[in-house]
Order: C-alpha cells, then structure tokens, then sequence
C-alpha cells in the first residue's frame, strides 16, 4: 500500500500590498527631465484650516520650505530641482507631517510610515 502524500491547506489570509521601494520605482520610471537639468516643480495642497503648510523632502535636506496660502485656502509653492525622483513630505503648521494625500504614489520611510514621491 502506498503511502499518500500529505498536502497543506492553501492559506486564506490577505495579500498584503507590499511598499515599493525608491529604487524599485526609479526602475520603471522613464525621467521626464534630463538629469543635471533643473525644472520648477510646484507643489500644491488645499488646507484652508491650516497656520501653515511646507514641503520638506530629500531634495532640500527635508528642511521644511514654506508654501504661500490663497484666498481660497489653496497653498502652493515651486521648487526647482534635477530630473529624478524624489521623496517628500507635507509639514502642516509645523509639526505634523504627513505624505500628499493627492498622489498615491509613495515608498516606505523606513521608520514604520511612508514618504510621498515626486518625479521631475
């Protein structure tokens, strides 16, 4: 009598999404400015209940830059910076930062949150 081989049940818990790493990302990015070549980036955020919003990231040393508030609560400001890819952060009234809610794209921070990826 042969003995028959014993299979394991096929697990049912939940894919996790796994965080793309900034290399992972840079691999399937085509650049959209040459390197060395610098281009105004403009970042936006809508916060009108906000003191203040800025924009801190590996581009400046993620040294906070202040964004300037509209009449409508829109705050924006530009930056320029080489072809690459980048990761930021958006500072709201100078202690909490947060990624940017309006793009998706993002890696790990490497400290248990995510960092907001900005391509030039």
């Amino acid at each position: 009598m042969a003995l028959k081989k014993e299979t394991k049940p096929k697990s049912t818990a939940k894919a996790v999404k796994a965080v793309k790493t900034v290399k992972e990302v840079a691999s399937k990015t085509k650049q959209t400015a040459p390197k060395g070549k610098a281009s105004e980036v403009e970042f936006k955020v809508f916060a009108p209940s906000s003191d203040s919003v800025a924009v801190a990231g590996d581009f400046n040393g993620w040294k906070p830059f202040a964004l300037k508030k509209d009449k409508s609560g829109n705050w924006n400001g530009k930056i320029k910076l080489n072809g690459g890819i980048y990761q930021y952060k958006l500072v709201f009234n100078g202690q909490y930062w947060e990624t940017d809610n309006s793009n998706p794209e993002r890696v790990s921070d490497g400290h248990g949150g995510e960092n907001s990826i900005k391509r030039v």
